[in-house]
């Protein structure tokens, strides 16, 4: 019998892991195939040093990335070499996320009527350090229940510092951590998709799910922030409640989109505006031919079928436009990482030596965090904190904008969500929507569930504000641009019979595919 340390901190794992690195790059190398590298690079908007994603890579005790191996790095994303990739001196249990996926999208026929981001804010800029600040108040907040912010008194000390800035100058108790699109600041914070019972064939699912303790926040301690920079698994675990619960607070909605599976909330919305199967007209939009057919229904094409199909392939579209402009185009730092640089200028470090705008450092946000952990680190809710690839744009948001985009395609947006809930105050049980408060429509609630999931991760600790909107405009194009290519090589395309789909865009205008 074996009686080796297999775990995945041993030193022999270690050793192993690294060995099949060292062995599976020099087998690519040595096969004489030529490796498919990339067009031309924008390189001129990619992040480089402290500025650049670097996790998994080896950093010394202050955080900072070893020179050699940003290099190498560097030159994998240039090249686009499996060689290059398997080359790098990752010597522990993270791995990255899928890298190679960036490079396929250029010759995508989608890609030429897709929309390409604009750069990262810089690392030292006042408009990265505003949405710092968002994110440290954030954490701070992530237990308050969300109906709650009008009469919290943290969330009022919020407001007084983050009105002060102009990314927030406008923030409310009611629009507080909100976006702009039409409906989505109406209401309850959480869209009723994400509440709605779910018809599933003879199946029916409650929005109930598991939710983490209030109050565990990981990643507070410099050691520990190294240790997953360096792609080490994470010591801790997040502990769940042993009863399920209807999503409340910002934590909660955290933790839902730390374990959906891609276009989750949107299949689930699909079903549920779909309804009943059987009656398909119900609530399609006006501009679909078959709403008005006198002798067929849509299914597999405008219809059931087509809608909840759409999800998993316009998401996976959307997936390698965004990874296109992870890993290629922009590169970008996790919040994680900015805050380490936070954290050493509140330790005596100059803000314009380590490279960030000294109001972070300063902020009322980032004292309260010191005083609370002991450091000014950005608390997380995970507690492997950031994935193992860029932050700009965020994945979520792409999928959340390209499947509403979808969906306010496909269904009516003006019409009002029938039966519209609400949870009850210990998240327990669901009541009827309090009647004081404006009746949902459709698009506002397709808009604010692609907000509440593409925020989500914002709360976490893991994303950007950048990331959340830029991704929803990216997932959008891409969504308008599929939309076009179905609607022309359809029959009823082809035959004039669905001349266009119109949709409200997350900027408010009618926007048509």
């Amino acid at each position: 019998m074996n009686n080796a340390d297999n775990s995945p901190k041993s030193p022999e794992r270690r050793k192993l892991l690294a060995g099949a690195a060292a062995t599976s790059a020099s087998l690519i190398a040595a096969s004489g195939a030529e490796p498919q590298t990339p067009e031309a690079l924008p390189t001129s908007q990619r992040a480089v040093g402290t500025a650049s994603f670097t996790k998994t890579l080896p950093h010394d005790s202050l955080g900072v990335v070893e020179p050699n191996a940003m290099r190498m790095f560097e030159d994998a994303t240039v090249s686009g070499r499996i060689a290059d990739w398997e080359a790098l001196p990752i010597k522990n249990e993270i791995r990255l996320v899928n890298p190679l996926a960036a490079y396929a999208w250029t010759s995508d026929p989608l890609a030429k009527d897709v929309i390409t981001l604009p750069p990262f804010p810089k690392l030292d800029s006042i408009e990265l350090a505003e949405q710092a600040l968002e994110l440290y108040w954030m954490a701070l907040l992530r237990d308050v229940p969300l109906w709650d912010y009008e009469r919290n008194s943290l969330v009022r000390d919020a407001l007084v510092e983050l009105t002060k800035t102009k990314l927030n100058a406008n923030a409310t108790t009611e629009s507080l951590f909100r976006l702009n699109s039409p409906g989505e600041r109406s209401g309850h914070y959480v869209s009723q998709f994400l509440w709605m019972t779910i018809p599933y064939g003879a199946h029916i699912t409650y929005q109930k799910y598991r939710t983490v303790h209030r109050g565990v926040e990981f990643a507070t301690k410099r050691e520990e922030v190294v240790r997953l920079a360096n792609g080490e698994w994470p010591a801790g675990i997040a502990n769940h409640y042993a009863d399920d619960f209807y999503l409340r607070s910002g934590r909660d909605l955290a933790e839902y989109v730390h374990w959906d599976f891609s276009y989750q909330a949107f299949v689930d919305a699909a079903s549920i505006l779909i309804g009943n199967p059987h009656r398909p007209r119900e609530g399609v939009a006006r501009a679909n031919p078959y709403k008005t057919s006198r002798t067929m229904n849509g299914f597999v094409s405008f219809g059931p079928a087509f809608a909840h199909n759409a999800m998993g392939v316009v998401s996976d579209c959307a997936m390698r436009a965004c990874w296109h402009e992870k890993w290629v185009r922009h590169r970008a730092l996790r919040p994680d990482a900015y805050g380490v640089l936070v954290d050493r200028v509140a330790r005596g470090e100059r803000a314009q030596s380590v490279g960030i705008h000294p109001m972070i450092a300063n902020s009322e946000a980032v004292k309260r965090v010191r005083a609370k952990f002991g450091s000014a680190l950005l608390p997380q809710a995970y507690p492997e904190a950031s994935p193992a690839h860029p932050a700009y744009p965020s994945g979520h948001a792409a999928i959340a904008g390209a499947c509403v985009t979808v969906l306010k395609a496909l269904f009516d947006e003006k019409r009002e969500i029938r039966f519209p809930i609400q949870p009850t105050r210990d998240g327990k049980d669901w009541e009827d929507l309090d009647r004081t408060l404006p009746r949902p429509t459709v698009g506002g609630e397709l808009n604010k569930l692609a907000a509440n999931v593409a925020v989500g991760r914002n709360i976490a600790g893991i994303h950007w504000r950048s990331d959340a909107e830029q991704g929803l405009r990216l997932g959008e194009s891409v969504a308008l641009a599929w939309l076009k290519a179905e609607r022309l090589k359809s029959i009823e395309g082809k035959q004039g019979w669905l001349k266009e789909f119109e949709l409200t865009d997350f900027g408010g205008t009618t926007v048509r595919a």
